[in-house]
């Protein structure tokens, strides 16, 4: 690293964020590139963006009683930018150590308080801080990286949305979609604020900015191991508050693979199932709006990022359906659910040979059975029976080995059987759907995608 790199990668987000902030507007590839003599036609850029009326009142969510929006400050342009000038006078390049709250790489020289760094605390307060000290200790640099945050902020209803990530790439193109539109503002001379993500609830903002990034981007992402933190907060002075939803390294990958399949459509119908709307009930031009009704969450986000199945949402039961097909379903048990590849092969086969029997007996009455199965007896029972139906038809392989049953179909016995069911009734589906429809076994009824079973 050159002696004189000023901004590096930090274990706080406030400051990483303002770091990319500053990187996208003087259009640097990377932090390491931010020259401190480039920072001064910065501060005089962003003055007349910040000091609009609609970026002013987002202030008091960012930092309430600073300079910007302090009625007891004088001149308030003025003194904002002479104390912009003043951290960059003070900026000094990253060393190996420090006491910096922030960095780590340089030593503190200044304190600071909630007005200058979001949920930091006020200085009445000297609890809130290390060794009762009166505010939190920051150098120059850090201090300054903060004062560019609000340029890479999204709003989210009430409050603001920050996304940190392990990955460079995503920094630098959230940073730089948001920079875009605030250089858009100020083409238009229309001042509009931190840019809106069009969702209330964070939760599905988060899948929402992922798959833009997905989508938008050009890159190998199913090869990255990728992880997203979203900070939804609050600073304002009456009511701060801060709630954070990680989407884990493994959904992304999941998001990713499915931006190259070719039933990607399906997934769009399988999110869909997550809104708690009958679709067949709502005019096409308001889905967008009942999406953002409230603050409800999509079942299936919530579901991955609480690291429960979203199994059942692949499956149409009224219908004898499946959404997307083996190769999409398979890839997600293996991926999020971590299903051992040995156990998801095994479950495939079985639900080939379950398949093949009921269609050479030309009977659907043992699928019936096994979708009306309640619990681990009757389930047992259906596949025992299928078992009688192969030895009756003098089918030579056995339905499964001793070997599979305890170590790949119901390794957890009782407790894993209603998976199983699932996983089985997806496979069947798919491989039997012409029959079905051949033999009126697939209900005419309106497919509503919010049913769940």
């Amino acid at each position: 690293m050159a002696d004189d790199v000023i901004y590096s990668v930090t274990g706080n987000p406030f400051v990483n964020a303002g770091s990319y902030a500053i990187a996208s507007w003087l259009k640097k590839k990377n932090l390491s590139e931010i020259d401190k003599y480039d920072l001064e036609d910065y501060i005089h850029d962003i003055i007349p963006i910040y000091f609009s009326e609609n970026w002013k009142k987002q202030m008091y969510m960012i930092f309430p009683n600073g300079s910007i929006v302090n009625p007891s400050v004088k001149n308030k342009e003025e003194r904002y930018t002479s104390i912009l000038q003043e951290l960059i006078e003070d900026v000094q390049p990253l060393r190996n150590s420090g006491n910096c709250i922030a960095c780590g790489r340089r030593d503190a020289d200044r304190s600071l308080y909630k007005s200058e760094v979001p949920l930091t605390g006020s200085g009445k307060f000297v609890n809130f801080y290390s060794n009762a000290a009166n505010g939190a200790d920051y150098c120059s640099a850090c201090a300054l990286a903060v004062q560019f945050l609000p340029l890479v902020l999204r709003s989210c209803g009430k409050m603001l949305l920050l996304l940190q990530s392990n990955s460079h790439k995503v920094m630098k193109y959230w940073a730089n979609d948001c920079i875009k539109n605030v250089r858009m503002q100020v083409a238009t001379g229309n001042y509009t604020g931190c840019a809106d993500t069009g969702y209330k609830n964070p939760k599905n903002a988060l899948f929402h900015i992922t798959e833009q990034l997905i989508m938008e981007y050009d890159e190998r992402w199913q090869d990255e191991n990728v992880s997203l933190r979203l900070y939804h907060f609050t600073n304002y002075g009456q009511g701060p508050a801060l709630d954070i939803y990680d989407l884990p390294t493994a959904v992304f990958r999941f998001l990713a693979y499915i931006k190259t399949h070719p039933r990607r459509t399906d997934w769009y119908a399988i999110v869909r199932r997550g809104y708690h709307v009958n679709w067949n009930k709502i005019n096409e031009n308001d889905e967008e709006s009942y999406k953002n009704r409230g603050n409800d969450v999509n079942d299936v986000y919530e579901n991955l990022l609480s690291n429960r199945s979203i199994v059942r949402y692949f499956i149409n039961r009224t219908k004898k359906s499946v959404y997307g097909n083996w190769s999409l379903f398979s890839y997600y048990l293996k991926e999020v659910r971590k299903l051992d590849e040995n156990r998801i092969n095994a479950i495939r086969e079985l639900g080939d040979e379950i398949a093949s029997t009921i269609k050479e007996k030309n009977d659907p009455k043992r699928l019936g059975q096994l979708e009306r199965a309640a619990n681990y007896n009757s389930f047992r029972n259906v596949l025992r029976r299928l078992i009688k139906d192969r030895i009756a038809a003098k089918t030579e392989t056995p339905l499964f080995t001793f070997d599979d049953y305890v170590q790949n179909i119901l390794p957890e016995g009782a407790l894993g059987w209603r998976e199983t069911q699932d996983l089985l009734l997806f496979r069947i589906y798919e491989v039997l759907h012409g029959w079905m429809s051949e033999h009126g076994v697939i209900s005419d009824e309106p497919d509503d995608e919010s049913t769940i079973d």
